[in-house]
């Protein structure tokens, strides 16, 4: 009997071990399939991986991450997956939320106090400028067919730039590359908008019991974002596949794919290196640049609807957003719980966390380090303030010296250090050396990652492939493929994995991202409005009230 149940299941082959291709391993080994997969790398986790490489042990990521109220499939996986014999991820792995503040160098900081009447102060926006960007952002939520075709290749900084002066401007995309995680010379207003009207409307809430940090609690709309409380390959994805492999999910290290080979119908096999693996469905959770170069050996493969998608949607280059790691051989304290800092008068666009503020007091910081602050620079084409390069020409210590003169120059974090330390100042802590993220690699021609990443773009938007191909049993996962997050985030790929395993079994369940009803509402109107090629229909309706106005005063 045991011998016939093994013939019927049916097995699935999953290149990538990141969040996107572990989602679906998770999703298709709970409903009875033999799943092997196959990752690249030594170790699971891909953009989202931690290690101990430093001399001291000092704990590094390869990104700043953290997790929003609309991470509805995200939170959802994490509550199946065991952490340890006392609960499950969602339930010990997960912070309170972080209290996000916006620090420019020469005034106080800000953060999102009183709801959305925060966000002229945040922003250092007059009432009319506040206004105008309101109208703006309304204009990117209540619309569909021309969110899509048009303001997809808009830059969003650019199309908010005429509305509001530089300082606030300047101020408010700032926040692009620590939220959004794309820098805002790249990003487009489609995928902005879509952002924050789910960080601002999204429901249902999400439950939390009562933890170290006080009573239950929930997480819902205009809430802060959540980080794990430890590194993230200790505190999810090392229990995530020792749960998996303990289930029978199988893994394969250092194995990237190397070929594929089709008859024009489907996928007979696939190899890494001289190892041909055979399986009756294949799923490529890698990266679009991995992706890219693969189909690029097998040319019939590559000219195929949907996989020929791969060429424009990598055309950008791979995104530099490097992660770093300042450490202190003192104790820092932080007159917020969980305050997190965008330099918002930063050339690199820098964002910065105090990790023992969210992680247990068990976690090790590394020998000697008391405090250690994560960091990412999210832009790299704009001149630093020392040595007036891009982060893309810096050396590995111009980098570091750019860095440090960015955050001792933020005068508002400078202020609060002060305030919860008797008056020292940040100058004042002994900090060590700055730890980049050890696969960044700078040379005379510039700086490359190991492991390229994508992220959305006034160009790609159209070019994200769906899950499915032609080929009946080859799909796609990833968060550069089509989904409801709309965005390259953890969301998205645990969405996009979810989507490739429902693919294959139809009762993998998928969450849906909520939409008010009033934005489906205006939205189906504005289409009607975009196939006639007329105005945006909250502009034609101010048109219409303003001349109802004039003639009602005439």
């Amino acid at each position: 009997m045991q011998l016939l149940e093994e013939k019927k299941m049916k097995s699935v082959v999953i290149f990538g071990a990141g969040i996107a291709g572990l989602s679906a391993a998770h999703e298709l080994n709970q409903l009875g399939y033999k799943v092997s997969v196959y990752e690249a790398m030594e170790q699971p986790g891909g953009f989202f991986r931690s290690a101990r490489c430093s001399h001291n042990n000092m704990p590094t990521e390869y990104s700043w991450h953290g997790m929003g109220p609309w991470y509805h499939n995200t939170f959802d996986l994490m509550k199946k997956i065991p952490l340890n014999d006392n609960g499950n991820l969602y339930d010990l792995a997960l912070s309170r939320p972080i209290d996000f503040g916006i620090f420019p160098d020469d005034t106080h900081a800000r953060f999102y106090d009183k709801s959305w009447r925060s966000i002229p102060g945040m922003f250092r926006m007059n009432k009319w400028e506040f206004v105008k960007w309101s109208y703006l952002m309304l204009k990117t939520w209540t619309v569909n067919h021309r969110s899509i075709e048009k303001y997809s290749g808009l830059n969003a900084a650019r199309a908010w730039r005429p509305l509001i002066k530089n300082t606030a401007y300047t101020t408010w995309r700032s926040s692009f590359g620590p939220w959004i995680g794309s820098d805002w010379s790249r990003v487009c207003l489609h995928t902005t908008g879509d952002f924050f009207r789910k960080q601002l409307t999204t429901r249902p809430k999400h439950h939390h019991r009562a933890d170290e940090d006080g009573p239950a609690w929930t997480h819902g709309a205009e809430d802060g974002w959540l980080l794990l409380k430890g590194p993230s390959n200790e505190y999810w994805f090392d229990p995530w596949t020792a749960y998996l492999q303990k289930k029978g999910v199988e893994f394969h290290w250092q194995k990237p794919l190397t070929k594929i080979e089709f008859d024009g119908r489907k996928i007979l096999s696939t190899a890494s290196d001289d190892e041909t693996i055979v399986g009756d469905y294949y799923i490529l959770a890698i990266n679009p640049f991995a992706t890219a170069e693969i189909l690029s050996r097998t040319p019939e493969l590559e000219q195929l609807e949907v996989l020929r998608l791969f060429k424009p949607l990598i055309q950008d280059g791979p995104h530099t957003q490097v992660s770093f790691r300042v450490p202190f051989s003192e104790e820092i304290h932080f007159p917020r719980e969980r305050m997190a800092v965008v330099v918002s008068d930063s050339e690199f666009n820098l964002t910065l966390f105090a990790e023992e503020q969210a992680w247990m007091k068990e976690v090790d910081l590394g020998k000697n380090v008391k405090s250690l602050w994560t960091g990412t620079s999210c832009i790299s084409s704009v001149p630093g303030r020392i040595y007036h390069k891009p982060v893309s020409s810096c050396t590995e210590e111009e980098f570091r010296e750019e860095v440090k003169a960015q955050i001792l120059s933020c005068g508002a974090l400078d202020e609060m250090i002060r305030e919860a330390n008797q008056g020292k100042a940040l100058r004042d802590f002994s900090m060590m050396e700055i730890e980049v993220w050890h696969e960044w690699k700078f040379s005379a021609e510039g700086i490359r990652p190991y492991q390229p990443k994508w992220v959305n773009s006034t160009t790609t938007q159209h070019s994200m492939p769906p899950q499915t191909t032609p080929l009946a049993n080859l799909f796609l996962a990833g968060s550069h493929t089509q989904t409801q997050a709309h965005v390259w985030s953890i969301e998205g790929a645990v969405e996009s994995g979810r989507r490739a395993a429902r693919a294959i079994e139809p009762r993998v369940a998928v969450i849906d991202q909520y939409i008010p009803g009033w934005v489906r509402f205006i939205s189906k109107i504005d289409d009607l409005f975009y196939a006639v090629k007329a105005p945006h229909v909250i502009d034609m309706t101010v048109a219409l009230l303003l001349f109802l106005g004039l003639w009602y005063l005439l």
